[in-house]
């Protein structure tokens, strides 16, 4: 019996060394596919390095193939090379730009020494008291149409606490195609730093290209895309009205490599910087917008916005200037340009100013004493009047009205809050009477629940979705915040968002605040207090 269960022991150790042996064997064989494979495409690289009091760093790695120019987007810049040569400060992929000092250079080649580091299957230690690297199976993920082969990269006397986790994954409907490296994270030693790391590698697709040479917006090595730049600007545009900034740049980073003369993908990435704080990226974009021939007033009545947000009050008043010379009924860029003037101690020019903007919209009436009485920081309150004085809302003194967009019937007003917080009124084209309005709520929450981006573990909490009444009419009010599972205070979260809805004259009038990816539970109060403050007249 004894030497049985020797046996059987024997016969499990035999197994378990099989097992692993065959688990290694996958997850090299598949790093060596992915490595191949990512030679031969567009590579995307998306990492987060933090290195805990040290600092974060986080950048995006583009590399075409066969020789191709790589790019790396992060915080501080975007910079480019070609077949590997000096770096340039640069965003057209190395066409044009201006070296890097040896500092930067160093720092770029550490980052690509990284991604490469990964795709080549480095250990992320080298200790060698440890003994050689051990790849364990972990198990398999399920990711909605992907599949996720998880893996450990551990060591065969393992000393530390937490090994590096390696994925390898496909979409389902291709099971008879082989794994691709798709995502690394864990401990690493970073020259003489720890770090935690962690990496997502995806690829671009390749078409043919029709058009002649000379209209490809990415380099001659680079493919063109598989959607348009218009899809993918307004894709980036419903994802920043979401609050997903981050999606937003990507999806206008992608347009512009798809076309690299599109004013409207820069003019709305620049957007997105400024929601970011980014004031110095915001320029540059709104710049390049104007470059492509963009008559859009509203690129320079922003641009001018992100000047003075930058201290440079000349450029401001340039560019307000050139909005009013574009658009000679801008009421707003008069306000902005009065405001700046002001702040430069020009109360001539500013009054002037003043005065053009309250004739072309007197609802800047009080926005202007308010500015006076608060250095360009008023509080207080304005009463916002639309549908022919019809429609009232208290908007408060950190909120504006943005200019409106001829292009867009449906919408009667924007306005802009602070830190991306936003808000609109909304008229619709299509037919909504009284006794329609609880199927209509109905419909548009299932429609939130099914398709509101949320991160694993999320979901929509719905603070409210019934039929009120509000001076003698019916309206759908409607509100929401995101919350992680286990969460229940929800005064700090962000995208705290409120609708009312109604039927006006038969039609949709839909009015729509969010707090954006602000969490101050302050903005979540001015909100409610907007959305009180809702008055409709027969």
């Amino acid at each position: 019996m004894r030497r049985k269960f020797i046996g059987i022991a024997a016969t499990s150790i035999f197994f378990l060394s099989t097992l692993r042996a065959q688990d290694a064997k996958f997850a090299a064989d598949s790093l060596k596919y992915s490595r191949d494979f990512y030679s031969k495409v567009h590579l995307v690289a998306i990492a987060t390095l933090d290195f805990g009091a040290g600092g974060k760093a986080e950048f995006k790695y583009d590399r075409y193939p066969n020789g191709g120019p790589e790019r790396i987007q992060t915080g501080d810049g975007e910079f480019a090379r070609k077949n590997a040569k000096t770096w340039l400060r640069s965003n057209d992929w190395g066409e044009t730009g201006k070296p890097v000092d040896a500092q930067t250079s160093k720092r770029l080649n550490n980052w690509v020494g990284l991604i490469n580091a990964r795709l080549n299957g480095e250990p992320a230690s080298n200790d060698a008291s440890e003994g050689a690297t051990v790849m364990k199976f972990l198990g398999k993920e399920d990711e909605g149409e992907r599949e996720e082969l998880l893996f450990e990269e551990s060591k065969e006397k393992p000393k530390a606490g937490s090994y590096p986790h390696i994925s390898f994954g496909r979409y389902k409907n291709a099971k008879d195609e082989q794994v691709l490296l798709s995502h690394f994270s864990g401990p690493m030693r970073l020259g003489a730093r720890e770090a935690k790391v962690d990496i997502n590698f995806s690829h671009l697709i390749a078409v043919q290209i029709q058009e002649a040479a000379h209209e490809s917006p990415s380099p001659a090595s680079s493919p063109s895309a598989q959607e348009s730049d218009e899809n993918l600007v307004n894709r980036g545009i419903d994802k920043a009205k979401n609050g997903d900034l981050d999606g937003a740049l990507a999806d206008f980073d992608r347009a512009i490599e798809v076309n690299a003369k599109d004013d409207a993908a820069y003019y709305n990435r620049a957007q997105a910087k400024r929601l970011k704080k980014d004031a110095g990226g915001a320029i540059a974009d709104y710049t390049r917008a104007i470059e492509l021939g963009s008559k859009n007033p509203a690129a320079y009545n922003n641009r001018g916005n992100a000047r003075a947000e930058n201290n440079d009050r000349d450029g401001a008043i340039a560019d307000y200037t050139s909005a009013i010379e574009l658009k000679p009924d801008y009421a707003r860029a008069y306000y902005n340009r009065a405001v700046t003037k002001q702040a430069k101690g020009d109360a001539t020019g500013a009054e002037a100013d003043f005065k053009a903007a309250e004739k072309l919209d007197p609802e800047l009436a009080g926005e202007k004493s308010d500015a006076e009485s608060k250095n360009n920081h008023p509080s207080g309150v304005t009463t916002v009047s639309l549908l022919d004085g019809k429609l009232k809302l208290d908007i408060p003194s950190d909120f504006s009205r943005d200019p409106d967009d001829p292009k867009n019937q449906k919408t009667i007003a924007k306005f802009s809050g602070p830190d991306g917080a936003w808000g609109e009124v909304l008229r619709g084209t299509h037919g909504l009477t009284p006794d329609k309005l609880q199927g209509y709520l109905k419909k548009r929450v299932a429609e939130y629940n099914k398709g509101f981006p949320l991160p694993k573990d999320g979901h929509l909490q719905w603070l409210k979705k019934e039929i009120v009444t509000i001076d003698g009419r019916k309206w759908a009010d409607w509100r929401f915040v995101p919350m992680l599972k286990g969460k229940k205070d929800y005064s700090h979260n962000p995208v705290y968002t409120r609708f009312l809805t109604t039927s006006y004259e038969g039609q949709l009038l839909e009015i729509t605040f969010t707090s954006n990816l602000n969490t101050n539970p302050e903005l979540k109060q001015e909100i409610d207090h907007i959305m009180d403050s809702v008055h409709l007249e027969e």
